[in-house]
């Protein structure tokens, strides 16, 4: 049996009541229900139907027949026809101890009336189990030709709507369908099933509650049916979201499986792609070497032919000088012979010449592989240009984490990062066929002594000392598939920050100087002054410009950032109201405000792909909006952590997060998930990173007895909390946050001193 026979089976009985509500004819309902009740098996009209426990219902006879097959071949189960669910087979010879199918039975009699075919029906009024003719569906019982007359007679049952067989409609067979099952316990057989006993679980007629169910708990025959309907529907209900829980596996099997096709048609077409590339090399070499043999035959045969000629002319001429010598002897002239003889001696001395003529002898030709080519043949000799890696290793879920100096690295300083391979559900996972290929390229070339060592666990480390100051080029591939991010670009420098002198100008003072930000557009700075209730633009030259925003007398700026759209995101609050969040032009023009999703925010910046990051101390979660605000992509917090989120700052996947009065700043992945912590503070507060990968902290301590006041400092860290440097170490100062600036300086600003200090690199600071 086909999966779409199975499936039409399976859905036949669903459709039943479609097919009594269509628009068709009687004969075509007929043959409907015919089809409603053929059985799966013998494709017949099932005959003493019985019904499996997956609800499929089979004849009798060929259930038994199947389980007599089963048997036979020695096993204890059988499976559904239709939906090959698997079921014991009876200790009996027989399946008759299932239920029978009161729905099938029902059709079965219906279709006994088909084309007028009554014998199947017998009298429900007389004695003589006469073929029926008619059915009354007030009486609700088929009636003889006699019967049907005398029950047109009677006073009492002459309006009863009758119907003779013959003429049945769709109507009239929808309510024979559904007409009430009758009992049957002897005697009780022109009873209907009335009621459900709850204590034996079946249903009975009146007289059987009477005989066999008196003191029984009785309730109606439809209220018992309209509870369980209630529990049917319910687990049809769970039955459906199971259905769609287990096509959404199913889809995303498929989709697995495409990919899993692709990668194999993407692995053919590279492994035909580097051997077509491979074939191509090697005849191109064949050419050129074929070429070079060519043209040093042509050489040498021309070389051949030369000599060959010189040997022509020599013994041509000496045959000449031969009979010419022989000549004077045969005449035997005695003036002759004394006048020619020192001309032949010259002449013989002449043709032999001052050396012998040599055989010419071209140069020994042969083909010497250079050191490359002798390498590639052993390895074609071994394993081929290449081999088919078949591994549960993916690379799209593997990842490299940097061990120490990650991104701020010294030249000569050994650095060390991790390889790890998972598997799809991202367990780590090994396969000692993996190959895990490394390059580093600094800008004098590539780094050939890289060291991978594989812990065969499906771990890795790589070591290697940077040579020279500048961008290095780190490429990660597993089983030729980059991991992602790879290539990362990591920066060798020994940049420091030095104090300069310049000082933000012509706006008066700052009394709580507590955020900054800087417009990549406009390349205007933007400074919150919490005290003053003032949010105050300045140029990149630290020249004073206007207040965007005064909000005295109520309001205090506690946070502030430039969004994608280059409008200045603002985080404000109010004594004994929370925090909330309005977005402003540079010119101070109210553009909306940013409530939904926000308990209190405490702290707001601004990602590179324009989400914005909000730190929320109403619910200690740090929360990523869409660019305009109004979508909540993720949220996230540490369980059991009581500290609330101060500042938060997002980079190449992971996000930074300082709490308050915490003792070290918390990095999260892509998803959120805790990572690792950074270093040892007394309280962590502003944070950035600059282009080298610099993570800057503003740190502060609160001083007790013998000295009083609060320590403050700015600590330089790699991405991984290795300690690079630090500055700013001041007594009765309190910074609060730090920004880089396009032009690569720091800005720190001193809440407690009420001013902003600048930094610039070394080797730019004046």
């Amino acid at each position: 049996m086909t999966a779409s026979t199975r499936r039409r089976l399976g859905t036949s009985q669903a459709t039943f009541f479609c097919l009594l509500h269509s628009d068709m004819d009687v004969q075509q309902l007929f043959k409907n229900l015919r089809k409603e009740a053929e059985c799966p098996l013998c494709l017949e009209t099932v005959n003493d139907p019985k019904t499996l426990p997956c609800l499929h219902s089979f004849c009798l006879h060929c259930l038994d027949k199947l389980g007599t097959f089963a048997r036979r071949q020695l096993q204890p189960t059988i499976k559904c026809p239709v939906c090959l669910t698997l079921f014991q087979i009876p200790e009996e010879d027989t399946f008759r101890g299932l239920p029978t199918s009161f729905h099938l039975n029902r059709l079965v009699d219906i279709l006994a009336l088909k084309d007028g075919k009554t014998e199947g029906q017998r009298c429900d009024s007389c004695e003589e189990n006469s073929a029926v003719t008619s059915y009354c569906f007030i009486c609700q019982s088929f009636l003889c030709t006699a019967c049907f007359e005398a029950h047109q007679r009677l006073k009492t049952t002459r309006g009863h709507r009758n119907v003779l067989i013959e003429k049945l409609q769709v109507q009239d067979v929808k309510e024979l369908i559904q007409r009430p099952v009758m009992c049957t316990e002897k005697y009780h057989q022109n009873e209907a099933l009335e009621y459900f006993c709850q204590d034996c679980k079946v249903c009975i007629c009146m007289k059987c509650g009477f005989v066999n169910h008196n003191r029984h708990t009785l309730v109606d025959i439809q209220q018992a049916a309209e509870e369980r309907k209630i529990q049917i529907t319910e687990v049809i209900d769970k039955a459906k979201a199971q259905v769609a829980v287990v096509e959404r596996k199913m889809n995303r099997q498929i989709d697995v499986m495409k990919r899993t096709t692709h990668e194999l048609v993407t692995t053919g077409n590279k492994i035909t792609a580097i051997v077509d590339e491979l074939v191509r090399a090697l005849r191109e070499h064949e050419t050129a070497m074929k070429t070079s043999l060519g043209h040093i035959n042509e050489a040498q045969q021309r070389d051949h032919a030369t000599q060959l000629e010189n040997f022509q002319l020599t013994v041509s001429q000496l045959k000449g000088f031969v009979e010419c010598g022989k000549g004077v002897l045969q005449r035997n002239i005695a003036s002759e012979i004394l006048q020619a003889q020192q001309n032949v001696i010259s002449r013989f001395e002449e043709l032999l010449g001052p050396s012998e003529t040599k055989i010419y002898s071209p140069c020994h030709v042969s083909y010497v592989p250079n050191k490359e080519t002798k390498q590639l043949v052993n390895v074609l000799k071994v394993s081929g240009p290449g081999q088919v890696v078949a591994s549960f290793t993916d690379p799209s879920r593997s990842v490299a984490e940097w061990k120490g100096r990650k991104t701020i690295l010294k030249p000569g300083n050994e650095t060390n990062f991790s390889i790890l391979t998972r598997s799809s559900n991202g367990n780590q996972f090994y396969n000692e066929e993996d190959q895990v290929t490394v390059k580093i390229r600094s800008p004098t070339g590539e780094i050939k002594d890289n060291r991978v060592t594989d812990f065969k666990d499906g771990s890795y480390n790589v070591c290697y000392k940077p040579k020279c100051v500048g961008q290095h080029n780190v490429s990660i591939e597993l089983n030729g598939i980059p991991l992602n991010g790879s290539p990362w670009r990591i920066q060798v420098t020994q940049q420091k920050y030095q104090h300069v002198s310049k000082e933000f100008s012509g706006h008066g003072e700052f009394r709580f100087p507590c955020s900054i930000a800087q417009s990549e557009k406009t390349g205007n700075i933007a400074v919150a002054d919490y005290d003053n209730k003032k949010v105050l633009l300045f140029n990149s030259g630290l020249k004073y410009l206007r207040t965007v925003v005064d909000m005295r007398p109520t309001r205090k700026p506690r946070s502030l950032a430039f969004t994608k759209f280059h409008n200045i995101i603002v985080v404000d609050e109010a004594s004994h109201e929370s925090s909330k969040i309005s977005v402003f032009t540079e010119n101070g023009k109210l553009i909306k405000h940013i409530s939904e999703h926000l308990t209190n925010p405490c702290s707001v910046s601004v990602m590179s792909d324009g989400n914005i990051l909000v730190c929320d101390s109403g619910d200690i979660s740090i929360k990523v909006l869409s660019p305009d605000g109004t979508e909540l992509l993720r949220s996230f917090r540490i369980r059991n952590y009581d500290a609330f989120p101060w500042f938060a700052v997002y980079h190449k996947g992971k996000y930074f997060v300082s709490y308050r009065m915490a003792d070290c700043v918390k990095v999260f992945n892509e998803e959120g998930e805790p990572l690792y912590d950074i270093g040892q503070f007394n309280c962590p507060a502003g944070l950035a990173i600059d282009k080298f990968g610099q993570l800057f902290v503003c740190d502060f301590e609160v001083l007790v007895s013998p000295s009083s006041g609060v320590r403050s400092k700015v600590l330089v860290l790699t991405l991984d909390g290795e300690l690079v440097d630090w500055f700013l170490v001041n007594l009765n100062s309190c910074f609060c946050s730090v920004a880089v600036t396009l032009n690569g300086n720091v800005l720190v600003s001193d809440v407690k001193k009420g001013s902003i200090q600048v930094f610039q690199q070394a080797s730019n600071a004046e």
